[in-house]
């Protein structure tokens, strides 16, 4: 029995097709089908299959377009046609698979220990002057005193080092924003609002173990041997992925789960296919650390493209 005979078998047999897929293989299909960065997923997966069809075939599909005008030459009517089974042969579909993949997640629920709002200070320092002196000094040399005198205390109390804040620093505030001197700064910034810095605090983590949780999953799987042509294949599984969205294959999801693919095409291929060094990855280590690493970064560009990678002894 050949290789692809033999993944099939053990997918027809309810006793053996969850163990055809490892670890490693069930992390890829869940990156493939979920935005795992979003939803931070774990191990140990299981594999559940709700409904699952050998051998499909999904005949070409052919779009016919025209138009015509009619006997006025003014109405024009356009025609579409969908027609299934005119021209090439019928994608090999090995396998149409519904069900969930099971992961382990923990529900956030952070809690705010603590809030921090800081308020930058205000430039508009002539309400405390009032308040301090019962009004605005009448002389301007006294009043340009007062001003810049509180402006330099509000700024320092904001600051880890107060004291290193002189005149000097605050006579190239002055120049960078424009202002003659500290009279034209506060004329100028008075009534603006002034953005506020929050920190929070939150709760350390809850050291409860991650709950099992099922994701909706929903895969065309294709089986292919050593020696299958890589480029032939992702045309190919372009193809089957749009096939199988058409046919309904999909399986409504919950709405605090964010999907990346509705249908995934699942790639069964022999573990000996990363012995090829052609893999990107594995440059270092033992043979079969190499084959992983190889294994590792292909599952993780391919569930880009909505493709779950999986790799099966022979």
């Amino acid at each position: 029995m050949d290789f692809v005979d033999g993944v099939l078998v053990r997918l027809a047999d309810p006793g053996t097709r969850a163990s055809l897929f490892d670890e490693a293989s069930l992390a890829h299909l869940v990156e493939a089908a979920y935005d795992t960065e979003a939803m931070p997923v774990a191990p140990p997966y299981t594999a559940v299959f709700d409904e699952l069809t050998l051998g499909f075939a999904a005949a070409p599909v052919t779009v016919a377009e025209g138009e015509w005008l009619g006997s006025g030459g003014t109405t024009r009517t356009e025609l579409r046609v969908r027609l299934h089974g005119l021209g090439g042969s019928a994608l090999r579909i090995d396998a149409l698979w519904r069900g969930s993949l099971v992961v382990r997640t923990s529900v956030a629920r952070d809690r705010v220990e603590d809030l921090d709002v800081a308020v930058p200070p205000a430039f508009d320092v002539d309400p405390q002057i009032i308040a301090d002196l019962g009004a605005l000094p009448a002389d301007p040399a006294q009043l340009e005193t007062e001003r810049r005198t509180r402006l330099v205390t509000r700024l320092r109390a904001g600051l880890h080092q107060p004291a290193a804040f002189t005149d000097a620093h605050l006579d190239r505030l002055l120049a960078g924003v424009g202002a003659t001197n500290a009279g034209d700064l506060v004329t100028r910034m008075r009534g603006q609002a002034a953005g506020a810095t929050v920190k929070l605090r939150y709760a350390a983590p809850s050291a409860a173990p991650p709950t099992p949780r099922p994701l909706p999953f929903a895969a065309a799987v294709l089986v292919r041997d050593k020696g299958f042509s890589l480029a032939d294949l992702l045309v190919e599984t372009r193809l089957v992925r749009a096939r199988a969205e058409e046919l309904g294959l999909d399986v409504p999801a919950p709405d605090d789960v964010r999907r990346r693919h509705r249908v995934v095409a699942v790639w069964v291929v022999p573990v000996e296919t990363f012995d090829d060094d052609g893999w990107p990855g594995g440059d270092t280590g033992t043979d079969a650390q190499k084959r992983a690493a190889r294994f590792a970064r292909a599952g993780q560009w391919l569930a880009r493209s909505g493709i779950g990678l999986a790799a099966v002894s022979t």
